[in-house]
């Protein structure tokens, strides 16, 4: 008899799902401003900005092309997430796995608001991160992608 998925794992795909939402916003706000950057002439304010501080080496129109690319690392980011999740609500080790690396990124790319002053920003990344390990990593949660994993390996004779 399969068993049936623990509302544990349940919270932890729901949140990554969640994540995807704000990743796709966030990616989507990205894009956005590379594009009113670009057709403003904020482009050559910005190379402006950096040659006055000594910077000669980096152009607006660079600044506003990793902008847009870091719009749609983040697109690529989120569905990889709603993409991992669905495996991860059916059991899979290996879904489970690339959510740990997923929630790793986070918690370090997260330091970064340390340094933006977002502390509480901070703190609710790292809350929010560890809670999903512990949901992914409790008792209930690993023996039902342990039964899973199981269940899909053949029988050996």
């Amino acid at each position: 008899m399969a068993m049936k998925r623990p509302l544990s794992l349940t919270i932890a795909v729901v949140l990554q799902w969640a994540a995807a939402v704000v990743g796709i916003i966030s990616g989507f706000d990205l894009i956005a401003a590379a594009f009113e950057m670009s057709k403003e002439g904020v482009a050559q304010q910005i190379e402006g900005a950096l040659v006055s501080q000594g910077v000669v080496d980096v152009t607006g129109g660079f600044v506003v092309v990793g902008v847009f690319v870091a719009g749609v690392v983040l697109l690529a980011i989120a569905f990889l997430r709603v993409m991992v999740a669905l495996y991860l609500a059916r059991g899979h080790r290996w879904a489970r796995t690339v959510v740990t690396v997923l929630v790793g990124l986070s918690l370090v790319t997260g330091t970064s608001y340390l340094f933006q002053g977002f502390v509480l920003r901070f703190a609710l990344t790292v809350v929010v991160d560890v809670v999903v390990l512990w949901l992914m990593f409790n008792a209930s949660s690993s023996e039902f992608i342990r039964s899973r994993t199981s269940e899909e390996l053949p029988a050996r004779s």
